[in-house]
This record gives C-alpha cells, structure tokens and sequence, in this order.
C-alpha cells in the first residue's frame, strides 16, 4: 500500500480527467523493455550482416593474418603501380607484402592489390582504383583489409 495516496500498488486510481487508471506492475515493464532491446539488438545485428558479410580472415598461429588476399592467376593488373620489390618467391609472399605496407615516409598511398611475375621473381604493389585487369602470365589479387 502505497503511504502518499492511501491506494495499494496495483489498486485502480484516476487521472486528472476522471478516467480510470490502472498501475503496470514493475516486472512487466521489465520483461517488456528487456523484450524491445533484444529486438532492436537483433535488427541491427542483422542489417550489419547484410550490409557487410563476414569477412573470412584465418588466424595463423603466431597471430598474423594469412590470406588476407585475394589471387587470381593469369590475370595481371595493368597499371596503378606505386613501388616494386625484386627476388619475391611467391604471389603468397608478393600479397603479403603489399597488403601490409603502411602510409608512412615516402609511401603516400597504401597499395590495395599486386601483381607477381613468376619469371622475373617480381611484384608489384598497385593502386586497384587505377588498374584495368587483363589476361597474363603472373598472379594479381586485392587485399581484403
């Protein structure tokens, strides 16, 4: 009972236009947010997952990412070059490579795909925006981060 009305918590009461009122327990306010924000929650995981899919990044052990680049083989990436690197054994390692370079001293824009020769050992690191794709001997893939 409540001790400033003189009503207990769940007895009827009217509002100022006369018209009956009945208290909602606290319990079912409860379940009843609770309720709203697991919907909300779930709303926004869902357009997240659509908007954005799951990228699929393996963790090595060491804690590095692998293959966090895609590969296309007889594919080159004509264009866009921003630096070269000489003597590189592998698409694995020229990706590697060129999808981890920072912005930092002269590299002014971070590479976002390559392009591996395997007859000269060659890779290079490239601007996808400025490339045009055509069939040729190598390997080119974009970085997915």
């Amino acid at each position: 009972m409540s001790q400033l009305s003189g009503l207990s918590d769940m007895q009827s009461a009217s509002d100022q236009d006369g018209h009956q009122t009945r208290a909602i327990p606290l319990r079912k306010v409860v379940i009843l947010l609770a309720g709203m924000v697991a919907a909300v929650l779930a709303v926004v995981v869902i357009a997240g997952t659509a908007h954005n899919p799951l990228q699929t990044w393996r963790i090595a052990a060491s804690g590095q990412i692998v293959n966090a680049f895609s590969a296309h083989e007889g594919v080159a990436y004509a264009g866009g070059d921003l630096f070269q690197v000489n003597q590189v054994e592998s698409a694995q390692v020229c990706g590697g490579i060129c999808c981890n370079v920072p912005i930092a001293f002269m590299i002014t824009v971070k590479p976002d795909s390559y392009h591996w020769w395997p007859e000269g050992k060659t890779c290079w690191c490239k601007s996808f925006f400025l490339t045009h794709p055509i069939a040729h001997v190598g390997v080119s893939g974009k970085c997915t981060r």
